[in-house]
C-alpha cells in the first residue's frame, strides 16, 4: 500500500474510532456556581459533511470572531460568520485535509488559512480577502503524510513560515514564507515515533519560536525543539506523557510567567500539565480528570479572572469538560457541557462580540457545530482606576495598550478577556462604558 493510501486509511480509522484531529481550546468553570460563567442554551449549526477541525479568526474584519470548519469527506473549508454564525461559503482544499491553521500569511491584515492534506502530501494555502471569502487554494508539497500544521517565523526574516508534522515520514517539515503567501521547502527535523500534531511558542524566553509536537504512533510523548531564530533547531527533548497524547496547548497555568504545556491523554481520559522551568525543559504537574476520550484541549480565560482555564472535547461522552484554573497550576473538578454527537474539536472565541470568550465544538458523528455563548455578566471595561466610570484619559490609556505603546498593566480593565492584549472589541466596549456608563457595556 502506498504511503498516501496508508495516511488516508489511518485518517478514516481514527475518525471511525473517534480519535480526534488534534485541536485545542481552554475555558473555565469551577466548583461553585458563583465562579462559573453561565452559558446560553446550545445552538447547533448543521453541516453537509462530517467536521474534523475547527479554528477561529476574524475573516471579514468585523468585531466578531468567525469559524472555519474543515471536513475531510468534502475536501473543503466551510466559513461561518458571527454573530449569527451563518454559513457564508465553502472553499475547496486539497485531498484528504486533516489539519488547519489561521494566520496572516501575506501581510495584508487579513486572516488566511493553511490546510494540511493527508493525500498527495501537501499543504493548501487559501488567502483571505477580508470579506469572508478566499482565493482559490494553492498547494505546496510537503512529506507523504502531513497530519498537523502551525505557523511561525522560525528564521527571523519577518515573514511567516509553515511547520508541518508528518506522521509516517517521522519529520517536522518547514516551508519558508516569502511574505506574499508563497512558500518553499526548508529543513526537515527528524522525530521518530509518528509526530501527529505540532504547535509553536517561545518556551525559553529568547524571542525565537520553539516547536512542540505530540508523538502517538509508536510512542506516547511530547517532543520539544528549541529554535535558534535562523530556521534551525536543537535536537528534540522527549517527555513521556499519557497514552495517545493530543496536540499540545501552551499557556502560563501557575502564574510564574513561564510557559507550561497542557496535553490530553485520549486513552486515559485525562489532561496532563507539564510545568515549564523557563529554559525549555519541564517537570510533571497536575493530572486532571476529563470526559471519555478527550481528543482536544486548549486554554482560555472564560470567567475573566485573568487565570487560564482548560476545556477538553470528549468524543465518547458528547461533552466539553471545563476545568477552572486556580492560578497555581491546579484546577477545579470538571463541569461537563453537553454537545451534539462526537465532538472532535473545540475552540474558544468571542463569536457574539461582547468581549468574552464563547465555546464551539465540531461534532463528527452528528455533522454539525455546537455553539455555547458565554453569558458572564460584563464589568466595566476600560475603568483603569476602578472608580466605576471610564474617563477620556482612560480611553487614551486603553488605546495605547492596544497599539503596544503601553503595557497591559497600565489598564488591566481594558483587557477584558485577560489574554494579555487589548482588542478592537475591547476598545469598543470601553467606549460604550464611557458613553453609557458602567454596567451597560
Amino acid at each position: 500500500m502506498a504511503i498516501p493510501s496508508i495516511a488516508r486509511a489511518l485518517t478514516v480509522i481514527r475518525r471511525g474510532a473517534a480519535f480526534c484531529a488534534m485541536h485545542a481550546v481552554a475555558a473555565a468553570l469551577g466548583a461553585s456556581a458563583a465562579d462559573l460563567p453561565p452559558f446560553a442554551p446550545r445552538l447547533d449549526r448543521l453541516l453537509a459533511a462530517h467536521p474534523e477541525v475547527l479554528v477561529s479568526a476574524s475573516f471579514d474584519a468585523d468585531s466578531h470572531r468567525d469559524l472555519a470548519v474543515l471536513t475531510a469527506d468534502a475536501d473543503a473549508v466551510h466559513i461561518f460568520l458571527g454573530d449569527t454564525l451563518t454559513l457564508a461559503g465553502s472553499f475547496a482544499a486539497g485531498s484528504g485535509p486533516v489539519a488547519m491553521h489561521a494566520a496572516d500569511l501575506d501581510h495584508d491584515g487579513h486572516a488566511d488559512l493553511v490546510v494540511a492534506n493527508a493525500i498527495g502530501g501537501s499543504v493548501s494555502v487559501l488567502l483571505g480577502r477580508g470579506d469572508g471569502t478566499f482565493d482559490a487554494a494553492v498547494d505546496f508539497p510537503t512529506g507523504h503524510s502531513p497530519s498537523s500544521v502551525t505557523v511561525a517565523d522560525v528564521n527571523g526574516d519577518g515573514d511567516p513560515d509553515i511547520v508541518v508534522a508528518d506522521l509516517f515520514d517521522d519529520v517536522l517539515s518547514i516551508l519558508h514564507g516569502a511574505g506574499d503567501g508563497s512558500f518553499h521547502r526548508g529543513a526537515s527535523l527528524a522525530l521518530a515515533g509518528g509526530p501527529a500534531g505540532v504547535t509553536a511558542a517561545d518556551l525559553n524566553g529568547d524571542r525565537n519560536p520553539d516547536l512542540i509536537a505530540n508523538v502517538n504512533r509508536d510512542d506516547d510523548a511530547i517532543a520539544v525543539f528549541l529554535g535558534r531564530g535562523d530556521g534551525t533547531f536543537s535536537l528534540p527533548n522527549r517527555i513521556a506523557v499519557g497514552a495517545l497524547p493530543t496536540r499540545p496547548v501552551v499557556g502560563n497555568f501557575d502564574a510564574d510567567r513561564l510557559l507550561d504545556i497542557a496535553v490530553a491523554a485520549e486513552n486515559e481520559d485525562e489532561v496532563l500539565i507539564l510545568r515549564g522551568r523557563g529554559d525549555g525543559t519541564f517537570e510533571d504537574g497536575s493530572i486532571l480528570p476529563a470526559g471519555a476520550f478527550p481528543c482536544a484541549v486548549t486554554a482560555v480565560d472564560l470567567n475573566t479572572d485573568r487565570v487560564l482555564d482548560l476545556v477538553s472535547a470528549n468524543s465518547f461522552a458528547d461533552t466539553l469538560s471545563v476545568l477552572r484554573g486556580r492560578g497555581d497550576g491546579t484546577f477545579d473538578a470538571p463541569l461537563n457541557l453537553a454537545t451534539n454527537a462526537m465532538p472532535v474539536a473545540v475552540v474558544a472565541a468571542d463569536v457574539d462580540g461582547d468581549g468574552i470568550a464563547d465555546l464551539a465544538s465540531a461534532n463528527a458523528f452528528s455533522g454539525d457545530l455546537s455553539i455555547l455563548l458565554n453569558q458572564l455578566e460584563r464589568g466595566c471595561t476600560g475603568d483603569c482606576n476602578g472608580n466605576g466610570s471610564v474617563a477620556v484619559s482612560e480611553l487614551v490609556r486603553s488605546v495605547k495598550v492596544a497599539l503596544g505603546e503601553a503595557p497591559v498593566g497600565e489598564c488591566e480593565a481594558a483587557d477584558r478577556n485577560g489574554n494579555g492584549a487589548v482588542t478592537i472589541n475591547e476598545l469598543i466596549a470601553a467606549v460604550t462604558s464611557a458613553l453609557l456608563g458602567c454596567g451597560d457595556d
